[in-house]
């Protein structure tokens, strides 16, 4: 294929890709919302004075931390139904796949979350609220790696960017533009991820400036 056919299918197919891009954002959302609230429970209990709550933290922390979230999708796509009638109605659940994609990432977010954040916490506690303040970007940091990761999510079904590559590839049955198309898919993610991880080292520049020497 020469340069100009190459440019002119992945324009063609630009707005197909884009719309599988906008299920790895939704997906990394889902399970930066998910992890980050279960996390921020664990983190309040590990700074509780109950033992056993403080106990309770650092085991659920530590097997979130362990859980390969690649296994756990596949655990996820076979184990949960993806229809669930809910007792005593005629309501039925729908759990789609994206649902257990997310649900898998967030794992992995609880775990950082919960220890990042009791971190956070017990600086703020000490009135170091600018290293306390440092939490935001390394969540922000995170969440860009939760994007990236989402396209693991292809792998159980998910009509997402990298699955809609395989799609466009095996549809134009030309496998010379695999590689052009994975190269575009990647492009994506670098100009999402790229200007807010700019942001966010600009942040914690501007947060480690105010910092006193003895806390760098």
């Amino acid at each position: 294929m020469s340069l100009q056919e190459v440019f002119s299918a992945l324009m063609a197919w630009t707005p197909y890709l884009l719309g599988g891009f906008v299920w790895n954002i939704t997906i990394a959302v889902a399970a930066m919302l998910i992890g980050t609230s279960a996390g921020v429970l664990l983190a309040w209990m590990r700074a509780s004075s109950k033992p056993s709550a403080t106990r309770a933290s650092l085991i659920a922390t530590a097997l979130s931390r362990n859980v390969p979230t690649i296994v756990f999708q596949f655990y996820l796509a076979v184990m949960l139904p993806s229809e669930l009638a809910l007792p005593g109605t005629a309501w039925v659940l729908v759990i789609p796949a994206w649902v257990k994609a997310s649900l898998a990432l967030s794992m992995a977010v609880v775990g950082f979350t919960s220890d990042n954040l009791h971190l956070a916490l017990t600086q703020w506690r000490k009135k170091n609220h600018t290293t306390a303040l440092l939490f935001v970007p390394s969540w922000t940091s995170y969440a860009l790696i939760i994007v990236i990761a989402s396209s693991t999510a292809s792998i159980i079904g998910v009509s997402e960017l990298v699955s809609r590559c395989n799609a466009v590839i095996n549809a134009t049955g030309n496998t010379r533009l695999m590689i052009p198309m994975y190269l575009y898919a990647g492009f994506f993610f670098l100009a999402f991820c790229y200007p807010l991880t700019l942001v966010m080292r600009q942040l914690r520049k501007t947060l480690s400036r105010r910092l006193p020497t003895g806390n760098l």
